[in-house]
């Protein structure tokens, strides 16, 4: 069983995640990061597959690299959640 979780307060935001990569029965891994730094003010906390949640954390990770990289400007955190969307659908 996968967890993650965040909690936002006034002037504060928590991320936790467990980290144990598992299978059925088996565990694979018990020092996985499932969060993962977007830029200086956004985090992303991801769970499921291992292979699907690394690929897929690691590729918005880069793409919100590339737009601040080429407009000089980093995502909103509105415009990343919509790019976010995007990419799942």
């Amino acid at each position: 069983m996968e967890s993650v979780f965040g909690l936002v307060g006034k002037d504060f935001a928590i991320v936790a995640a467990d980290t144990s990569a598992v299978h059925s029965i088996l565990v694979h891994k018990t020092n996985e990061d499932k969060i993962m730094v977007l830029d200086s003010h956004k985090l992303m906390g991801a769970s499921g597959e291992t292979g699907d949640r690394a690929q897929f954390t690691e590729y918005i990770q880069k793409n919100v690299s590339l737009y601040q990289f080429r407009n000089g400007i980093p995502l909103t955190t509105a415009a990343t959640a919509n790019f976010t969307r995007g990419r799942l659908a």
